[in-house]
């Protein structure tokens, strides 16, 4: 694989993927300004820079950049501000890279472009999106595909749409790392809601699996979803949680979120199509690993 460079390099998917194409032996340049913090120490030789410093002569030595950079509250974007910037960002990512002599860029979605759809989600549904991160996110994809057909033979832009991707060094923002760091101080799980909200949770290692494949490949695909292809309810999350970790803390229902979508369930034929069999780690043991290892991330050493 040619050298990659990596925006978003210090976030959760982003320090991950960093590490694991590094451990490949592929070169990666990492670039963050660290206004996401993060559980893992930033990769090593990380430029410290806001993206939207980068110009096409710092894109020019890459094949491939893989744009990461974002703030990805859904709650938050709802906040004056965090539209503008995630949108201006990706904006800026785009002109550089059109302007630059990379060979692909692959930008990150989500799945909250999809909205309040029923089923499996091909990346042929409709979309609806119910909140300003989402709508944000979507404004790329538009102009990702705007832009495509400018690009000269041989230059591409891919999309990757994530579905609820968790792993011990995530946020605690996120329910999945919010539920367990609540069970191991005894506090009770926190639902928003009724709990029956269903979500597409993708394991970390199954992530960065769909992206190496993704990478290792020629050809970018204009869309395509990363996820398990299998939905959990909150609730159900919520008392695997209690189980694992032995908690007797229970669970505390608070107001739902506003425009709070119903469900989310990744359609895998298309990657299933073009880049071979779903990797998937269980659920239970997804949370149990991951359980163990965000232990070690978050408890100081001697207190465990």
């Amino acid at each position: 694989m040619d050298p990659v460079l990596i925006t978003g390099a210090a976030g959760f998917i982003g320090s991950a993927l960093t590490h694991h194409l590094r451990t490949a032996g592929i070169k990666v340049t990492a670039v963050d300004d660290l206004s996401v913090p993060s559980l893992c120490p930033p990769p090593g030789g990380l430029q410290e820079r806001d993206v939207r410093t980068l110009q096409a002569a710092d894109l020019d030595p890459f094949g491939t950049v893989v744009h990461l950079a974002a703030h990805k509250s859904v709650p938050g974007s709802f906040l004056p501000g965090a539209f503008e910037h995630n949108t201006a960002v990706d904006r800026h990512m785009i002109d550089v890279f059109r302007a630059s002599g990379a060979r692909r860029l692959l930008l990150a979605s989500s799945c909250e472009v999809y909205g309040p759809r029923s089923g499996a989600l091909t990346e042929r549904t409709a979309c609806s999106p119910r909140s300003p991160y989402a709508v944000g996110k979507r404004t790329t994809e538009h102009l990702a595909a705007v832009c495509r057909p400018l690009l000269p033979a041989g230059r591409q832009i891919g999309v990757v749409r994530f579905f609820n991707t968790f792993g011990p060094a995530e946020g605690a923002d996120a329910v999945v790392p919010a539920f367990l760091d609540a069970a191991a101080a005894g506090r009770p799980l926190t639902v928003e809601g009724d709990g029956l909200q269903a979500r597409d949770f993708t394991h970390i290692d199954d992530a960065l699996t769909m992206l190496t494949r993704i990478l290792d490949r020629d050809r970018l695909l204009p869309v395509v979803n990363a996820g398990s292809g299998r939905a959990t309810s909150i609730r159900d999350l919520a008392d695997a949680i209690l189980t694992l970790t032995g908690s007797a803390a229970g669970i505390r229902h608070t107001a739902g979120r506003p425009n709070e979508i119903p469900s989310f369930t990744a359609d895998m034929t298309r990657f299933t199509r073009v880049y071979g069999p779903l990797p998937h780690r269980p659920l239970a043991d997804a949370l149990a690993d991951t359980h163990r290892l965000r232990r070690a991330l978050t408890v100081p050493a001697g207190t465990r």
